[in-house]
């Protein structure tokens, strides 16, 4: 019997379970996955001499980030190709305070075998100046949905993911100077208020070895063209 002088309520909805809400809450706390054209999702990592590096650190500044495996042979080739070199000294050229980064998240094997590993290969490539970021549990990986080593990004001054993928088009490493560098050109785009385009391009290279045992290929090694298109 409806208590006298209350309305018995008709459509009123049901409160919200507990459990939805605590999942809304649980998303809201989960941080946005990198997105081109977005801004880039923080993070710091500890490089392979224990030193912490935050992308906020470089705030102002172009940020080039290389998913690195001195095991991959892809890896291995940017650098003894010299399209690393090239790359660093072109960036320079339209941004005198250029950061790059490589971002290892390599963890198929020990992770002091990783960190030695690293270092003696930079040190033998001339390019011991490049800090390695140990990102052995693969969150930042994951969070920037890293598919290759190498996998390419670059960030603007503002912090703005402005590109995402493959480093050139030559992952046969056979055009030389007619090579395009991915990098360097939205660099120059973005430096000269042009759209970046690409902005983004499929990866190639060889997976990433996450600790979970996977490797998140995507493009892998038919990778290079643009998405969408044809390598």
């Amino acid at each position: 019997t409806p208590t006298p002088g209350i309305a018995p309520a008709k459509d009123t909805p049901a409160p919200a379970p507990a459990k939805d809400t605590a999942e809304t809450e649980e998303k809201k706390a989960e941080p946005q996955k990198a997105t081109v054209g977005k801004k880039a999702p923080a993070f710091s990592l500890k490089d392979t001499k224990g030193k912490v590096h935050s992308l906020s650190d470089f705030t102002g500044k172009h940020v080039v980030i290389e998913w690195f495996n001195p095991g991959c042979p892809y890896c291995v080739n940017i650098y003894k190709k010299g399209v690393v070199t090239d790359t660093r000294k072109k960036m320079k050229q339209i941004d005198a305070d250029t950061v790059y980064l490589a971002i290892n998240s390599t963890a198929n094997q020990p992770q002091d075998f990783i960190i030695t590993q690293s270092d003696s290969f930079l040190e033998d490539n001339d390019q011991k100046d490049i800090p390695v970021l140990m990102d052995y549990d693969g969150t930042v990986g994951r969070l920037y949905e890293a598919k290759t080593t190498p996998h390419m990004y670059l960030i603007d001054p503002e912090g703005t993911l402005i590109y995402a993928g493959a480093i050139t088009d030559d992952r046969n490493f056979n055009k030389g100077d007619e090579a395009t560098n991915y990098v360097v050109e939205a660099a120059r785009r973005n430096a000269s208020g042009e759209p970046v385009a690409p902005a983004t391009v499929r990866p190639w290279g060889c997976g990433v070895k996450y600790a979970d045992g996977g490797s998140r290929r995507g493009g892998g090694r038919r990778g290079g063209g643009r998405r969408g298109g044809n390598p």
